[in-house]
Order: structure tokens, then C-alpha cells, then sequence
């Protein structure tokens, strides 16, 4: 029995055999028919689906080179603006030169499938908005008007000019980004009427230049019973080492995103009783807060608003559920935000040393929250510092 998106070996397979295998054989002299698994195989570059030659051009894919001890070719599958496939191990790859919407419809390839794995070998294209300008006033984060009794706000760090998207018809659908995310991943259920992947891509630029766009996007499908389903409501999921690092979408690109619920979920690998965090650099921690303010945690000070729904400190923040000092076990705030100096153990709003903190809390996790806007006001300046997000080293053990 053949795994659906057997991840573990980077590869993808749905079928379990050939259609010859079904066929009623006949008698063909110096000939014999052979059968041979649908089997996941290593092309040129790409992973594919081992078929014959005439079932891989029927299908519409590309021989990619031999499997089967040369009996089956492998056949990669590759589809472009307004295509649908329901191929696992399906890539939607950019042509050049698509503006407007450029989408692709990615349906199962057999009944019993529940999840989809995108993995962004290439990710590069117009960032968010970087306006400073005041656009809105804000009262619990929603506008109030340009000139409201509300927090002035920015539309910075919205994706504007760009944006991609997945849909997800039982509404846990992973957050819009836009910018640089190469080599990041993201989960999604799979939907009985097929997920749509959706780019949106401007004319015109709005807060951000126009990059020259880049994107190959490939798409796994694994099995409701596949041993190694992410976790519910995980937007990424990490397994298979004790430590890796972990990063907001746009990381890379240099500003963290609006509007964000990024649930990034982590194995607890065997032998390990917990997982420690830490940014890998003081600079990998800056997610809201006034322009002097280093470092803050908090049960109210971040991830929210206030009780006037005026809090002028910003939302965006990490949350660390269950998060203990590294060194005595001490139970400490579970939501971070800030600038510059880390993960700090201080609620004072001053510049502290950063922290290593732990958890025991299953499963594994971290989450990064965003608002849609970016506090401008005097003396706070949010928007005025195009936060980064963060990247956080994590390791396992078991003190």
C-alpha cells in the first residue's frame, strides 16, 4: 500500500497502478505486458508520478526522465495561470509577463484526501505597502474615519500591489502574503470542491515598486490517514530535526505583513519534553511598539487594544503559549512584541537583553498575529520603523 505524498522521501504519489494492471491481458506474441507501481520519482529538477509514456501525455505532463527499471517514465506536472489539475505533486509555475489575477485550481486526486502542502521553491513578488501616511483613525482597530476620535493609522504593510491566497472552503484558510518567501511552506485542508491558489498582480504599483515576479509553487496532497498530518489549524509545520528556525512571511523581504494569523506548528520530535525559542539575532525580534521601546511583554501590552480601544503601543505580536524562563522554569507572559532587543522578561517598555524562553505546552507551537494597520501617532511611530517580524531559532531537549 502506497502512502499519498509520502513526504518523507521529498516525493508525491496518489495511484497505487497502472491501468494495464487492470486490463484484461491478451496474448501478444514477443511481447509482454508489465505492470509497475504509480510510484513517486526524482525527475530533472522536479519531483513527479512514474506512468507510462502514453498515460504521462495523456495526462499532460512531461517526461522527465525513466522509473520502473525503464518500463515508466516520470512524469512531472506543471500548470500555469487558469489550469486545474488533480495530479499530487502538481507545480504552478510562472510564465512572464501575468498581470490581473493568475490562479489555479488544485483538485483531489483521489477521495480520500485531507490536506495540501505548498512549498514555495521560488516566491518573489511585489511587497507590501510602505505608506507612512496617515489613512485612517482607528477605535479597536477598526476605522473610524480619516479624522475619528481613533488612533491614526497607515496602510502600511499591506499587500496592495500584490498579494497570493488560498481558499479554503471550510474556512481555515491561511493568511494573504505577498513579498519574498522562498523556501517557506504552507498547509491547507482540502477542499471537496477544490482549492483555488490565487495571485493578484497590479499594473500599477501602490506603496511598493513592482519586482520582476518569480514563483514555482509545489503542491502535495497527503491522505487522511498519512502518519504525518500537520496538526488543526497550522498555517506551516516543522518535524524531522531538533532544531530548525522559523520566520514570519516576508521575513526575508524586510517587513512583516498586515493582517496576519501565521500558526507555525513543530513535531515534538522523540526524546524531547520541550522546545526553547529564541531570535537568532537581538535585530530577528520586531514586531509593534513605540520607537523607543526595545522590548515588551505582556498579558494586555500586546495583542490587543485596550480597554478604550485606544492603545497606541500596536497589536502585531508573538504569542508563546505556556512560556517559561530557560533557566529556573519560571512561568512568564505569553505574548511578545516590541523592537530590537529580542524576546525580553520585562513589562516596563525599556531595552532589556533578550531571553530564551521554553515551553512544555502540546503542541508545539508559536503564533504571530497582525492588525491591518500601522499606528502613526506622535510619540509612537510604528509605521514609521518597517517592522521585520522575526526568525526564531528552536531547539528540543529534555533537561
Amino acid at each position: 500500500m502506497h502512502f499519498v505524498g509520502y513526504l518523507a522521501l521529498g516525493l508525491c504519489l496518489c495511484n497505487s497502478w497502472t491501468k494495464g494492471q487492470n486490463r484484461q491481458e491478451k496474448f501478444l506474441s514477443a511481447f509482454q505486458i508489465v505492470s509497475f507501481n504509480n510510484d513517486a520519482c526524482a525527475g530533472t529538477g522536479k519531483n513527479g508520478t512514474c506512468y507510462t509514456s502514453a498515460e504521462c501525455e495523456a495526462k499532460g505532463g512531461t517526461n522527465s526522465g525513466s522509473c520502473a527499471q525503464g518500463y515508466g517514465v516520470c512524469c512531472v506536472f506543471s500548470v500555469n495561470c487558469g489550469a486545474t489539475s488533480n495530479e499530487n505533486c502538481t507545480y504552478f509555475d510562472q510564465q512572464g509577463g501575468e498581470v490581473g489575477q493568475c490562479a489555479v485550481k488544485i483538485c483531489k486526486c483521489q477521495s480520500n484526501i485531507c490536506q495540501l502542502r505548498l512549498d514555495f521553491n521560488q516566491f518573489t513578488i511585489t511587497g507590501p505597502s510602505t505608506s507612512t501616511l496617515t489613512e485612517v483613525a482607528l477605535l479597536n482597530g477598526s476605522p473610524v474615519g480619516p479624522t475619528g476620535s481613533g488612533v491614526a493609522a497607515s496602510v502600511g504593510s499591506q499587500c496592495l500591489t500584490d498579494s497570493f491566497s488560498v481558499t479554503d472552503s471550510t474556512g481555515g484558510s491561511p493568511p494573504t502574503i505577498c513579498g519574498v518567501n522562498t523556501n517557506e511552506h504552507m498547509y491547507v485542508d482540502a477542499s471537496p470542491n477544490c482549492n483555488d491558489l490565487v495571485f493578484q498582480l497590479g499594473a500599477n504599483s501602490n506603496g511598493a515598486a513592482i519586482v520582476n515576479r518569480q514563483w514555482s509553487i509545489k503542491v502535495t496532497q497527503y491522505s487522511c490517514d498519512f502518519a504525518n498530518l500537520a496538526p488543526s489549524g497550522c498555517t506551516q509545520y516543522f518535524f524531522g530535526a531538533d532544531t530548525n528556525n522559523v520566520r514570519t512571511f516576508n521575513f526575508l523581504g524586510g517587513q512583516h505583513l498586515a493582517d496576519q494569523n501565521q500558526n507555525i506548528c513543530v513535531r515534538r520530535e522523540s526524546q524531547n519534553c520541550r522546545i526553547c525559542w529564541a531570535p537568532t539575532a537581538f535585530i530577528d525580534f520586531a514586531v509593534s511598539g513605540k520607537t523607543s521601546m526595545m522590548g515588551y511583554a505582556g498579558t494586555t501590552n500586546c495583542c490587543g487594544y485596550g480597554t478604550d480601544g485606544l492603545k497606541t503601543l500596536g497589536f502585531d505580536c508573538l504569542s508563546i503559549p505556556g512560556a517559561q524562563s530557560k533557566t529556573t522554569g519560571t512561568a512568564f507572559f505569553s505574548r511578545f512584541c516590541g523592537r530590537s532587543a529580542g524576546l525580553v522578561n520585562t513589562a516596563t517598555g525599556v531595552a532589556a537583553a533578550s531571553k530564551t524562553f521554553c515551553t512544555t505546552t502540546l503542541p508545539f507551537n508559536v503564533r504571530f498575529l497582525s492588525d491591518n494597520y500601522e499606528f502613526i501617532a506622535v510619540a509612537i511611530g510604528e509605521a514609521a520603523k518597517a517592522d521585520v517580524g522575526f526568525q526564531l531559532a528552536y531547539s528540543m531537549d529534555c533537561p
